[in-house]
């Protein structure tokens, strides 16, 4: 009985509770995360009078949208197929809407270019022909002249049938013109605009083409942008504004299950997020405020083939479609629409707790409200060490130096917490066992989540063991230990909002309720035990609140460890992801350890949790990809390459495959399960032999990834189903030291020019923008401008275009100078997989079965003039 006893403590209680009652907790918070409303069925259409959205009818929609496959822009299924069936669609609607509602609709097809200012690669972007389907609905007697816009994009990826991205939405809008048009209860003062955008996947082309060139574009107010990267869960309202802070206010008082984060917000516009949308362009190009709206969650299947019609859900579509309703009739009557320059005040913070009710507030008040909450915490600290000093006798100088202390031992805690998670995804990335939670999610929680935890309770218990103390009781150092933790969010809530990060908005939960436990405490003078509860109590909203920000988090974040590239080890985000997410949800509970007696119990546990979570991962349910729930991509392209001297002789041709990481794992996994590709090099010294390695890239972005792409030499040449045509027309001397030379080029829809002005040369004028941009990545010293060359409609017809060069050095222009470099680069990713060759295809064949591949054939011809 004794030896049971002693082993049966309230430790071991806790030891099993504790975990238990987190866990529990975080799946609460994911169930609630996870449930959504049940769709409206046609048959209970009619049993409200005011209209609702009918998500089955949507999803009949859905089906209808994505039966032929892949819309991938300039294919005659985005370009015939889906614009007829939208236009069919969109006309039943205009011939359904109630006689007050005026409906005009068109298809805009539009040409342009403009310029996309990323880091290292910018991009000339030059389209013709693109298409959008552009639809008006106003009231007859009530119009004030301004639109509000609505934009989803009806392309979509290659090998994709983008039920997704973007046919979610496309249907979506289609709902939402349904339910504002035949029912009177949407009294809109202001003009509802519908852009099906007909190509967002090659530089959102279709909505700057609406922008630019529409004529209802300066009619245009605000917009709302809907767009998705996964297949499932609730849409996010993750962009807002610019400077517009009343569009929250809507959103927060007519949306029925807000789901929106400023931190969201933030980390996109960070670029840590490798996507972009609409939302971008229509902000910049167009100069509105918009909001911007996606599904985020669980994109294992964005951009892949198996983005089909079956994975999206009734629940998810009638969640999008409920709270855009309601968000949609109050913006088409919003005053702040008429007069929306009066109505710029800044940005706004914003968050939702467990998407029950939305939080919203300026810029200005969040740094008001931080400054002073910051500077009450750090006089409630101020103020507690006082009253220890008086109850317990102590001297000033001990107090003040043992919390000095307190703070250091608690910041190192954080340190080395961070650190064993740091440490635990080098050692995984070593062996070869990064991504093991990939697909098993909750193996996170014992690589990442654990060690972190041991690192913060094993500070406070060194500490306290080894020094000891007679001016202070034990719940007295555990009091210090929690003040300093809360010091340390203090000054980090203070110094984030100077520096005009509105995340910090996250330290306000354990800020503001452990001031308010804190001052609880006080007026009871931290009664011995007393003051335990009430300090437990007040943690239960903010460990609440950081577990669904968790389930937001890694659903959002693991997915896209799957496209990124193999140069960084995707564990190490996921240790510092888990590290903050740690700190968050028991930084205020780690220092109990303090009190605990037999604090073996403690570690064993920690041990023990990190021990089988490792073993798990080491065995097959660690392995990264499933084949049709989280596949492993590849992009394996199968390239022609013509290479020619000034005097237009070849120099060099072949035929090769071209292997574009995605992930940590390439190549290694494919050459254990394919052996040619075992064979595969480094493009190595073809980086500097050939411009941008002389590779056909779809997107000059592709050449950062240059020094770990693989290639192979292909025995068999591509099949081209057009032929790509390129002649040099004339050469004129407008100026002295000036030559331009004039081209003509036909081919697939999608096509590139990389264009390199030789050392001493400048780029001076094209055919493609009215100034020239700034250079990409340099190449040997050389500028580097990429022009992404998109032909829309089906219409492959010549393109002539002129490029002029200026030489550094005065003089006479001589007719045998080499002046810059042009390659001509051609994409066939849109045609039928008979235009593959058979060595090509048996290569694919041979892929494994968890693995998803993007493959085409590519033509490059590089030129020096």
């Amino acid at each position: 009985m004794k030896l049971l006893s002693y082993i049966f403590t309230l430790e071991l209680l806790w030891c099993v509770l504790g975990p238990g009652i987190g866990i529990g907790v975080y799946f609460l918070t994911y169930w609630n995360w996870n449930t959504l409303p049940s769709g409206v069925n046609l048959a209970d259409e009619n049993t409200t009078t005011d209209g609702r959205f009918v998500a089955e009818r949507a999803l009949y929609d859905l089906g209808a949208l994505t039966s032929r496959g892949p819309r991938v822009a300039g294919s005659e299924t985005n370009e015939r197929f889906a614009i007829d069936w939208l236009y069919g669609a969109i006309e039943t609607v205009a011939r359904q809407a109630l006689p007050e509602y005026e409906v005009t609709y068109e298809v805009q097809r539009v040409s342009g270019s403009y310029f996309l200012d990323y880091d290292d690669y910018p991009i000339t972007s030059y389209y013709r022909n693109v298409q959008n389907l552009v639809v008006s609905i106003k009231r007859r007697d009530s119009f004030s002249g301004k639109y509000l816009l609505l934009n989803a994009h009806f392309d979509s990826a290659v090998t994709s049938p983008g039920a997704g991205d973007d046919g979610t939405m496309v249907v979506v809008m289609l709902e939402l013109m349904r339910q504002l048009t035949q029912h009177a209860r949407s009294p809109l003062q202001h003009g509802l605009l519908f852009l099906f955008n007909g190509c967002e996947e090659n530089t959102m082309q279709g909505a700057h083409g609406f922008v630019r060139a529409h004529p209802l574009a300066q009619s245009v107010a605000a917009f709302i942008n809907l767009d998705v990267a996964a297949n499932a869960g609730r849409e996010i309202m993750f962009q807002s504004g610019p400077n517009y802070p009343f569009l929250m206010a809507y959103y927060r008082d007519y949306v029925q299950r807000p789901y929106a984060n400023t931190l969201g917000e933030e980390v996109f516009q960070m670029g840590l997020v490798p996507s972009f949308t609409d939302y971008e362009t229509l902000s910049k190009q167009g100069g509105w405020p918009g909001l911007d709206f996606a599904l985020s969650s669980y994109g294992y299947l964005y951009h892949t083939a198996l983005d089909a019609r079956e994975t999206i859900s009734a629940g998810t579509l009638q969640h999008i479609g409920d709270n855009l309703l309601g968000l949609v009739r109050a913006l088409g009557s919003a005053d702040e629409l008429g007069t929306i320059q009066e109505h710029r005040e800044g940005t706004a913070v914003f968050f939702d707790f467990m998407h029950l009710f939305l939080v919203y507030y300026t810029e200005t008040t969040a740094m008001i409200v931080n400054i002073v909450l910051g500077v009450l915490s750090l006089a409630l600290i101020v103020g507690t060490l006082f009253m220890i000093m008086r109850k317990d006798g102590a001297v000033g100088s001990n107090i003040l130096f043992e919390a000095g202390m307190t703070l250091i031992v608690q910041t190192l805690s954080i340190v080395l917490g961070a650190g064993l998670s740091v440490l635990v995804a080098v050692i995984f990335d070593a062996c070869g066992r990064s991504m093991s939670w990939f697909s098993s999610t909750w193996l996170l929680f014992g690589l990442y989540f654990v060690p972190c935890i041991g690192g913060l309770t094993l500070g406070p218990f060194l500490y306290v063991h080894f020094r000891k103390i007679p001016f202070l009781h034990d719940q007295g150092r555990v009091i210090l230990f929690l003040h300093t933790q809360h010091c340390i969010y203090a000054v980090l809530l203070i110094t984030l909002s100077i520096g005009g990060i509105r995340s910090a908005f996250v330290l306000l939960f354990p800020i503001i309720f452990y001031c308010a436990t804190t001052i609880v405490n006080m007026i009871i003078q931290f009664r011995l035990r007393v003051w335990i509860y009430v300090h437990l109590v007040g943690q239960l909203v903010p460990v609440i609140y950081f577990c669904s920000l968790a389930v937001t988090l890694f659903a959002v974040f693991v997915p896209m460890t799957g496209r990124s590239d193999n140069r960084s080890n995707p564990d190490l985000q996921m240790a510092l992801f888990a590290s903050l997410v740690t700190l968050l949800l028991v930084g205020l509970l780690t220092p109990f350890i303090v009190l605990f007696r037999r604090k073996v119990y403690v570690f064993g546990t920690i041990l023990l949790l990190f021990l089988v979570t490792a073993i798990v991962a080491a065995t097959p349910e660690g392995f990264p990809f499933r084949e049709r729930t989280s596949p492993q991509r590849y992009y394996i392209f199968h390239h022609r390459r013509n290479f020619y001297w000034p005097n237009g002789t070849l120099r060099d041709s072949g035929a090769i495959y071209y292997l574009h990481p995605q992930d940590r794992h390439t190549p290694e996994l494919l050459q254990s399960e394919v052996p040619e590709w075992s064979a595969a090099q480094l493009l190595g010294d073809e980086c500097e032999k050939e411009l941008y390695c002389g590779i056909p890239f779809y997107i000059n972005r592709y050449h950062r990834q240059s020094g770990s792409s693989y290639w192979l030499p292909a025995m068999e040449p591509p099949i081209f189903p057009e032929r790509v045509t390129f002649e040099f027309l004339s050469r004129e001397v407008p100026a002295p030291g000036r030559v331009r030379m004039n081209f003509r080029v036909q081919g697939p829809s999608h096509m590139s020019l990389y264009v390199s002005p030789l050392a001493g040369r400048s780029l001076v004028g094209w055919s493609f923008s009215e100034r020239i941009p700034p250079s990409g990545k340099r190449w040997n010293g050389q500028d580097v401008y990429f022009v992404n060359f998109f032909s829309g409609s089906m219409e492959l017809t010549p393109f002539t275009f002129y490029i002029e060069i200026e030489h550094a050095a005065a003089g006479t222009v001589q007719s045998s100078d080499s002046h810059f470099y042009l390659s001509v680069v051609a994409q066939y990713m849109h045609h039928d997989s008979v235009y593959r060759a058979r060595e090509f295809q048996t290569l694919l064949d041979k892929m494994p079965k968890y693995a998803h591949t993007v493959a085409y054939p590519g033509y490059l011809e590089s030129w020096i003039f």
